[in-house]
């Protein structure tokens, strides 16, 4: 006669309750010895153990979460209750199936290489642009001094040929 209850199978072990210790992330599964006995117990695959919860009319129950690896602490059994209780520790989080969110990972960093390639043609242009506007600016003031020496002789010629005109 079963004390705990069929609530979790765990890697096809059914257990009666998970009780979730007091440190983070510590939890205990209880296994009655009618459902399970020890070689059972030692072979579940806890570093990514499938967990299925047997009792829905409590959706609510605490169990293990989803998507964990534990590292078993200890295993001890008790013989008033005729059940084994398995102390465990998260050890790692698993993230399932991240195929879509690398194939997005992918298209993202093949954006911004293409996005780095731009900025970088643009620079360059910017430098072209700013070299020509540089040779233009020396070549306006080389204008400008042409101008300014054509337009003193011009002065000096015109003052000279009033002077020599009027005396």
């Amino acid at each position: 006669m079963s004390l705990y209850g069929e609530h979790w199978k765990i890697d096809g072990v059914i257990a009666g309750m998970v009780q979730r210790e007091q440190a983070n992330g510590c939890y205990r599964v209880i296994i009655e010895r009618e459902y399970a006995e020890l070689p059972q117990i030692e072979s579940i695959h806890w570093q990514q153990p499938v967990i299925e919860h047997l009792q829905t009319e409590f959706p609510d129950e605490t169990g293990l979460p989803e998507g964990y690896g534990f590292e078993v602490v200890r295993t001890t059994y008790d013989s008033g209750t005729r059940s084994y209780a398995v102390e465990l520790r998260t050890a790692q989080q698993y993230l399932g199936n991240v195929s879509e969110y690398q194939s997005q990972v992918e298209k993202l960093t093949a954006s911004l290489s293409a996005k780095e390639q731009e900025v970088t043609e643009l620079n360059e242009a910017v430098k072209e642009k700013e070299a020509a506007l540089a040779a233009q600016t020396e070549e306006l003031e080389a204008l400008r001094e042409d101008g300014t020496a054509a337009a003193e002789e011009q002065l000096q010629a015109a003052y000279t040929e009033g002077v020599e005109s009027n005396g």
